[in-house]
């Protein structure tokens, strides 16, 4: 089985840095909006030692099907979220998109 990852690089003004962790961290308002859907597996935050204000998020999803259905379904609300949010950073990125390769359990 195959699980997605979608992966982003931030870059945050250091006055906004706690904001921006409350927002995009694993149990911030993104992670609580995408966790409505069971495919969700969670969110990770990594932040760059060597570059205040730089970050990776990884939202990790079942499949790239479920993460692409879930966008679909809640389109308006992703848009609005984003436009709601967008103060919180200087720049995003989407890194890239990834699938993991795991062992059927």
């Amino acid at each position: 089985m195959r699980q997605f990852a979608i992966v982003f690089d931030y870059l945050v003004d250091p006055a906004r840095a706690e904001e921006f962790e409350r927002t995009y961290g694993a149990d911030g308002a993104w992670a609580r909006f995408f966790s409505r859907d069971p495919a969700y597996r969670g969110t990770q935050l990594w932040a760059f030692a060597a570059q205040p204000g730089r970050y990776l998020v990884v939202d990790r999803w079942r499949s790239e099907a479920a993460y692409r259905a879930f966008l679909e379904t809640h389109r308006a609300e992703y848009e609005r979220r984003g436009a709601e949010t967008a103060s919180l950073y200087l720049s995003e990125r989407v890194i890239g998109e990834t699938a993991r390769l795991t062992r059927p359990s």
